[in-house]
């Protein structure tokens, strides 16, 4: 920690609202390193909530363009003025969309560049099939990395994926959350009422990014085929939103409920009055394939069993503790018979319950950063 450096720019491509990764990250650090003075730095959408107080400085751009290339050309460009204008600092870099101005500043400025990737960003759903885009990703990844000194990511199937390939040594930090936060929400406002479950009905939830391939479209079908006693909250939005809100209106099943975005700090009292949560990821692309959703860790850490595609890291987590079931397959049909007969069975649903107890107490943030601050000591 002999750097002379004490400003830490740490830069994302969303609103802050929801990604409790770079707001768990940013607290470490504050905690750890108080001689440094961190700015968070994301976008600034139309419809975003706003921040909440928190222990550290925030920036958000309001930029012309919303998606597409449009809007990653603004960002970066915007960025990396907003960036050059400050004073020099250390950089940190979270995925692939927002490396490049970091990496032109860590060169420029002759600075310490930290990059984490939460994700298989150039295998992503959204780029498969088109090819032109996905080269341009590629090509800069290829470029930039390997000049790496520092890269994290979120399990170790992407840390030896990216390590073999770029030949660089990638740390895992795994993106789970403080059990502080969900003790405090142990008499949390019954949710249950507010969305018309009673106490006897089956409440299942799924929390993330409302996106293709995550298996929401065949999981609501699913729900056809179901009693009216089965309840599904979703939280979050995404590409699919939408779509999905007018396939429930036109199977008129009115026990699926939308929540939309909820800031983390309000999740927990949402995610504890679950009795199922759900990650229902396809395996068409290998961001899926290799994907350690963190809505499981927040369903763990609720205490709430879970059912989840059959994905290598997602295998592990149940192979290790027994808390839930494994998808068969994404027909609806299967889908429905997995959810019924996981509640058929009270006796197996109380021991995973019970299992979750355990799990819980590995994959938290009070256990998981004491990696990223011993890999912090090395570099700051």
């Amino acid at each position: 920690m002999a750097s002379k450096c004490k400003h830490i720019y740490i830069s994302v491509s969303n609103d802050l609202v929801t990604d409790q990764r770079v707001h768990k990250v940013c607290e470490t650090i504050c905690s750890n390193f108080p001689e440094y003075k961190i700015t968070l730095i994301g976008r600034l959408k139309i419809e975003s909530q706003p921040v909440n107080q928190r222990t550290y400085n925030v920036h958000r751009m309001p930029l012309r363009f919303e998606k597409g290339f449009k809007f990653y050309a603004e960002y970066n460009l915007r960025l990396f003025f907003y960036l050059l204008f400050r004073r020099r600092g250390v950089y940190f870099s979270n995925d692939l969309d927002t490396l490049l101005p970091n990496f032109l500043m860590s060169r420029l400025k002759g600075s310490k560049l930290i990059y984490d990737s939460h994700e298989y960003f150039t295998e992503v759903p959204e780029l498969i099939g088109r090819e032109r885009i996905r080269d341009i990703w590629l090509r800069l990844e290829s470029y930039m990395v390997p000049k790496l000194k520092t890269m994290f990511t979120v399990n170790d199937t992407l840390a030896e994926v990216y390590s073999d390939k770029y030949h660089i040594p990638v740390h895992t930090v795994r993106n789970v959350p403080k059990l502080e936060g969900y003790r405090k929400n142990e008499n949390a406002l019954n949710i249950r009422k507010k969305y018309g479950v009673a106490l006897s009905d089956h409440l299942l939830i799924y929390q993330g990014a409302v996106n293709k391939d995550r298996g929401l479209e065949e999981l609501i079908q699913a729900f056809t085929f179901l009693p009216k006693t089965y309840h599904l909250l979703i939280i979050g939005t995404g590409d699919v939103y939408q779509t999905l809100i007018e396939k429930t209106e036109v199977l008129k099943l009115k026990q699926v409920h939308f929540l939309g975005q909820i800031p983390f700090g309000e999740l927990a009292a949402y995610t504890i009055q679950a009795d199922l949560g759900v990650s229902l990821e396809k395996s068409t692309n290998l961001n899926y394939r290799y994907a350690l959703p963190n809505k499981v860790f927040d369903y763990l850490a609720s205490g709430v069993p879970i059912l989840v595609s059959p994905l290598t890291e997602l295998c592990a987590i149940l192979d290790k503790y027994d808390v839930g079931k494994l998808l068969p397959s994404h027909e609806p049909k299967d889908i429905a018979q997995s959810i019924e007969t996981i509640f058929a069975n009270q006796n197996q649903l109380a021991i995973w319950k019970e299992n979750t107890q355990k799990a819980r107490e590995e994959y938290c943030w009070e256990k998981e950063e004491k990696k990223l601050v011993a890999r912090l000591l090395e570099i700051l």
